[in-house]
């Protein structure tokens, strides 16, 4: 590997040169004078950064971008010897950073702090990155509920209700659109994984068993809870049930989503653990 030293002349400068005798990292032992944003400032700028811009930076754009805004332009040449470019960054722990040289420990925790800004930001985007997206009721006489529901969605799809679904790594939304001639608002429906509880895909006939189609049944505890707050708060006489009413959805593509949903589900609940 390439090994740097960089050494104090006294003067506030910073002399780089080359050794054999270590040879598996470069050694920093000192950091030249610089003005640096305050602590707010800096945070405040990695915040702003988007994650999937970060995967794509270049070495120099990781030293111009994150080294110099952060005050440790000066370790450079150790990020540069050792290619750290952007996805290479966002996976960078203390080890690596001894093992690139950096010897400094207040610095290195100042730079894994910073980091880690940059890595919660990416886990938050992962989760809300759409990994399905559709809209029911889906095209198709199968996925009608009949005949002039499946004329209505050809002529005019505005007349019927329809349901707008995105699955991310988070939870599932959905936006119920009324239809156009109602005077009512969008509502807005959303599952989160910490609180699904269960799925179950059906597969049906209809249309006289001409047609095959696909629903999937999400149940989660929310309405369950809901409905039992609202019935102590207001003293309903009426028994609400324990078993939380299903979500459901009736789409081509259901079983498909069934995957989609239980793989995120298990990852969510991997990371609550």
């Amino acid at each position: 590997k390439a090994v740097v030293s960089t050494q104090s002349t006294g003067d506030g400068k910073v002399r780089y040169g080359s050794g054999s005798q270590s040879q598996d990292a470069m050694t920093v032992t000192s950091q030249p004078g610089s003005t640096v944003s305050s602590t707010k400032e800096i945070e405040e700028y990695l915040l702003q950064l988007d994650p999937a811009e970060i995967a794509k930076w270049t070495v120099e754009q990781v030293n111009s971008q994150f080294l110099e805004r952060i005050g440790f332009a000066y370790l450079s040449e150790n990020f540069t010897v050792n290619n750290i470019t952007g996805r290479v960054l966002l996976l960078l722990e203390e080890r690596n950073l001894v093992e690139m040289g950096i010897n400094v420990i207040g610095d290195r925790l100042m730079i894994l702090s910073f980091l880690k800004l940059l890595k919660k930001k990416k886990v938050e985007a992962d989760k809300m990155a759409t990994l399905w997206s559709g809209e029911t009721p889906a095209p198709g006489l199968a996925y009608s509920e009949d005949c002039c529901q499946c004329l209505a969605k050809i002529c005019c799809p505005c007349c019927i209700t329809r349901k707008m679904w995105r699955i991310t790594g988070q939870g599932i939304f959905y936006r119920v659109v009324p239809p156009c001639s109602w005077f009512t608002t969008v509502r807005q429906e959303y599952i989160d994984f910490r609180f699904l509880k269960d799925l179950e895909l059906r597969t049906r006939n209809t249309f006289a068993c001409c047609c095959q189609t696909h629903e999937l049944f999400m149940y989660a505890d929310q309405k369950a809870e809901i409905k039992q707050q609202k019935a102590a708060v207001h003293d309903d006489e009426e028994l609400v049930s324990g078993i939380p009413e299903p979500h459901s959805l009736l789409h081509p593509e259901a079983d498909k989503v069934e995957k989609i949903v239980r793989t995120a589900w298990s990852n969510a609940r991997l990371v609550a653990e």
